[in-house]
Order: C-alpha cells, then sequence, then structure tokens
C-alpha cells in the first residue's frame, strides 16, 4: 500500500508539471505536395539526465523518429517513478525506466509493458559504466566496509539499489545494515565530495566526473551484480498499446534503429550527451559509454524480477507476457 500511496503521489506531481502533454498532430501545409506527406504525431517520452538516454537524442538528430512521422518531445524527470507514474496517468506516452521500476510497477498492477530496450551493462568489470564509488578521503576500501554506511541512491527500490543490494549480499553485507539516501544522478558527485553520503551508486558520465575529482570506484554496479544485464527499457501505457499499436510500432522501429547507430557511433552519442547533461566536455569525451541493442532481454528481466522476490520487494512474480509486449523485439 505504501508503495502505491507513493506512486500516487509522484502521479500527481508529475502530472501538475506536465500538464497539457498529449499526443499531436501537425496541421500539415496547404499546398498540395505537403498535403501527401503523412501526418506527423508528437510524442512526449520521460528520459533521465543520464548517457543512457543518449540514442533517443541521436536518433531523432539521424531523422529515425522523423522517418516514422514521430516528433519526440523528451521531458526530462529525475527518478524512474516519476518517469512511470506520468507514463501511467497519460502525460507522456513513453518513457525511459530502469528494469526494477518496470517490474515493480507491473507487479502492483499498473498499465505499463517494455517495447524496447533502453540499455544494457557491459559485458566486464573493465568496461563498466556504472559503479559504486567513495571520495578520496573516506577510509573505504572494499565493500565489505559499507556495513553500516549512507548510500545515495537514485530512487527508492529502484535499479541502483537492487544492483547495490545484490553486490553487498554477494560481498557478506546485508542490505538492510546500510542506510539508503535517495539523490538525483547529477547530485551525487557533490553530496560524496561533501561528505553528507559515505558511497554513490552512479552511472556514466558522473562515474568519470567523480574519478577526475580523485573518487575512487569500489566496484560496478550494474556489472556487478550481473554483467550484460537489461538496465533499462522504454515502456508505454498498456491502454496506448492497445488503442494505437500502430504508434508504439512506430516508436519501436525507429527506437531500435537509434539504439543500433549509438551502439556503432560513439562520437555521435558524446555529442549528444552534452546537449542535455550539463557535464564538461573534457568528461564526456572520456567516459565509458553503455551497451545499447535491439532486442528487450527476457531472460535479464526475469533474473532481476526473482532478485526483487528473494529482497523482499514484491510478493511473486508475473509471466513475461505481463510485462513485455508481445510486439518488442525479443
Amino acid at each position: 500500500m505504501a508503495l502505491m500511496q507513493r506512486f500516487t503521489r509522484i502521479l500527481a506531481v508529475a502530472a501538475l508539471g506536465l500538464t497539457g502533454v498529449t499526443l499531436g498532430v501537425s496541421a500539415g501545409s496547404a499546398s498540395a505536395a505537403h498535403a501527401k506527406r503523412a501526418t506527423m504525431h508528437n510524442i512526449s517520452v520521460g528520459v533521465l539526465p543520464i548517457a543512457d538516454v543518449a540514442p533517443l537524442y541521436v536518433g531523432m538528430k539521424q531523422g529515425f523518429f522523423a522517418a516514422q512521422h514521430l516528433k519526440v518531445i523528451p521531458h526530462v524527470l529525475q527518478g524512474g517513478a516519476a518517469v512511470a507514474s506520468a507514463v501511467v496517468g497519460g502525460s507522456l506516452e513513453f518513457g525511459f525506466g530502469a528494469t526494477a521500476n518496470i517490474v515493480l510497477a507491473a507487479s502492483h498492477n499498473l498499465p505499463v509493458q517494455f517495447v524496447a530496450n533502453g540499455d544494457q551493462a557491459a559485458s566486464s568489470a573493465s568496461s563498466a559504466w556504472s559503479g559504486i564509488l567513495v571520495s578520496a578521503s573516506s577510509g573505504i576500501t572494499s565493500i565489505s566496509q559499507l556495513a553500516g554506511k549512507t548510500i545515495a541512491t537514485n530512487a527508492l527500490e529502484g535499479e541502483n539499489e537492487l544492483a547495490l543490494d545484490a553486490v553487498l549480499a554477494q560481498n557478506g553485507v546485508s542490505p538492510s545494515s546500510v542506510k539508503i539516501v535517495v539523490l538525483g544522478f547529477p547530485d551525487m558527485p557533490a553530496a560524496l565530495a561533501s561528505g553528507s553520503v559515505d558511497a554513490v551508486t552512479e552511472v556514466e558520465p558522473f562515474v568519470s566526473a567523480i574519478e577526475a575529482k580523485g573518487g575512487k570506484l569500489l566496484s560496478p554496479l550494474f556489472e556487478g551484480m550481473q554483467p550484460s544485464m537489461l538496465v533499462a527499457g522504454y515502456f508505454a501505457n498498456t491502454g496506448l498499446i492497445h488503442s494505437n499499436p500502430t504508434l508504439v510500432k512506430s516508436f519501436i522501429t525507429a527506437m531500435n534503429k537509434s539504439l543500433v547507430y549509438a551502439q556503432t557511433h560513439p562520437a555521435a552519442v558524446r555529442a549528444a550527451v552534452l546537449t542535455y547533461t550539463q557535464i564538461p566536455s573534457t568528461v564526456v569525451a572520456n567516459m565509458k559509454l553503455p551497451v545499447w541493442g535491439a532486442a528487450v532481454q527476457t531472460t535479464s528481466i526475469k533474473t532481476q524480477e526473482n532478485l526483487m522476490h528473494r529482497f523482499g520487494w514484491i510478493s511473486g512474480v508475473l509471466p513475461v507476457s505481463r510485462l513485455v509486449w508481445s510486439g518488442a523485439v525479443r
């Protein structure tokens, strides 16, 4: 009940902040040539200010969405729960959300399903783009020393906390022994530097920003839990999926092209990150990038769902058909 109340509160805030954001249609030109063109649809997509969502911006620039007669309007929010609530409430057509957030929402009967890959963890620790970090002056040198410490994640019962709990458990630390503080990704570096938290669970480009100022990586985060795991995905309200599957298919087609293009064009990704974050160009130039691909990894989703059940976040597990739309590429 507490979880549903939290989603309800966030939904109310998201709805106020995104009032009037609905699916729109351009009027088109009166000229005969323009009249023949297919109608362009405005779609609002909830995103986070992190490198993970760069393919969306790359796809916009490359014209992949325009080719599907879609005009993307990104809305930057600070947490996956806020994005999920706005999608559920109809203020956003699509959202980018962590796997744990979407599984959690679906397990509480909220009408959401994955429709496209978001990003994946690296296949090895050496290529990790996420991490558990401490300051150089902390004196902490191992995960086992985090027992009793205050650690920042971007959301309660979100992807970062799930990965953190998994890594803690692997190293003999009870997840219940640490204190979780919720901070936005851009706010974590300053909190770590000031000593208000003992450790942070970060993603790029903020991992590189912290390391550039002397911060120390204790362990990969997502890669520490499950290499190549599906970290996040794009999702939609099942109401939209059922009422307008053609629109959803168009989004999937454009998004998959964007994901594949981003994976093979890192320079385009780095250029895109500079347009929607405040990270210095020197940091962006050297950061490790997430992994992108077209397939929604259902095995990874189920592995994480089982972990959530083990940690007591959810009371049971759902069939894949409830979590991933049948029209998604698997």
